[in-house]
């Protein structure tokens, strides 16, 4: 005979204690951790009066503070909505770093870069590659950078989609 504390026909348990715990702590620790970094990087960008710096600095503290509002509430609270809540706030952070590193990309200036490889240390540092490498470095620089930022977006899409995939299994 069926009790009021059986789970009914069809429906999936509430998740054990000890993996519901791990669920809470990780996401804490991943909330804290973007809101710190955020902030850090405000300072620092704000600083550097660097505008593109700053709002994605502002991005990281917002999504750090949602994420550990939702986190505290899924103790509380549905896990299942804030858990699916949580996964769509990790598919926002790759998308708003992906913006970032798209805009930086942008106003990538090759003249620039190059001038600023010509300056002491780096120039005494390419100093040590033969000549025809050097001038191969400096020509490609710009690419390589460029080549940099995706590859750094597409690391950011793996691990916020892999969190994103692990909020949403823990929401089922």
């Amino acid at each position: 005979m069926l009790d009021a504390t059986d789970s009914r026909a069809g429906e999936q348990g509430p998740i054990p204690g000890r993996s519901r715990s791990a669920f809470h702590v990780l996401s804490l620790l991943n909330g804290w951790s973007l809101f710190v970094v955020g902030m850090l990087s405000l300072g620092i960008s704000a600083y550097a009066g660097g505008w593109a710096g700053v709002i994605v600095s502002m991005a990281l503290i917002l999504h750090g503070t949602l994420e550990i509002v939702l986190s505290k509430r899924s103790v509380a609270d549905n896990l299942k909505s804030c858990s699916r809540r949580m996964a769509f706030n990790q598919i926002g952070l790759a998308t708003s770093l992906s913006l970032y590193f798209a805009y930086q990309m942008s106003v990538l200036e090759p003249d620039v870069l190059i001038a600023s490889l010509l300056e002491s240390p780096l120039y005494d540092a390419l100093l040590m590659y033969p000549e025809d490498l050097r001038l191969k470095l400096l020509d490609g620089l710009p690419k390589m950078l460029g080549v940099f930022y995706i590859v750094v977006a597409a690391v950011a899409w793996i691990f916020c989609g892999g969190t994103a995939l692990y909020y949403w299994i823990q929401g089922r």
